[in-house]
């Protein structure tokens, strides 16, 4: 007798949130990569808890949490962070100031690539999509978002991606109105 299989069902790809720190999570004005490093080296000069506690405004956590549950994406990191931390670190460091979920779900290719300090935000993003996620040359093969902030993703304000980002405000990072706007990006792509 014949074994009989069910049909295979194409899954969705995972949608990609490329997901800045500064100004977006990081909106502390005295808490820094410097104290994160520390921190994770146990340097007791510095208060441990206290960068794990505070580091990430409890506001943004929540609402990337939100946005987490709702999509389920993978991040990509384009953040200055990555000059200053490694993979291992920044895992370790979203585990311990309570977003986890990041760190489980980093891509393969988990950051974007910087030239140097002064790298365009859209220019490592473009470069990663094409490498990452280009099906064909203008459509690509899973959603995405950016959230980034108004200064590091300066480069993005009027190019084709600006319809793909969230642009936090100094000081506020990932608001609740800046989730929505989230939401409503990556719905439109899902439809």
């Amino acid at each position: 007798m014949p074994k009989f299989t069910l049909p295979q069902v194409a899954q969705k790809p995972r949608p990609v949130v490329f997901l800045d720190i500064d100004d977006v999570l990081c909106v502390h004005r005295a808490l820094n990569t410097r104290q994160v490093l520390a921190a994770l080296a146990g340097d007791e000069t510095v208060d441990a808890a206290a960068v794990w506690q505070q580091i990430f405004h409890p506001a943004a956590r929540e609402n990337l949490r939100l946005l987490d549950e709702e999509f389920g994406p993978v991040y990509v990191i384009s953040s200055s962070w990555t000059m200053h931390l490694d993979q291992q670190q920044l895992r370790d460091a979203f585990h311990l100031a309570g977003i986890g979920f990041v760190a489980d779900n980093l891509h393969q290719a988990w950051a974007t690539q910087r030239d140097d300090e002064d790298s365009y935000r859209l220019v490592e993003i473009e470069a990663w999509l094409d490498t990452h996620l280009m099906s064909s040359p203008f459509k690509p093969s899973a959603p995405f978002l950016i959230i980034d902030d108004v200064v590091s993703g300066q480069s993005l304000l009027g190019s084709h991606l600006e319809n793909q980002a969230v642009f936090c405000d100094a000081w506020t990072g990932f608001n609740y109105p800046k989730l929505a706007v989230a939401q409503g990006i990556l719905r439109s792509q899902l439809k």
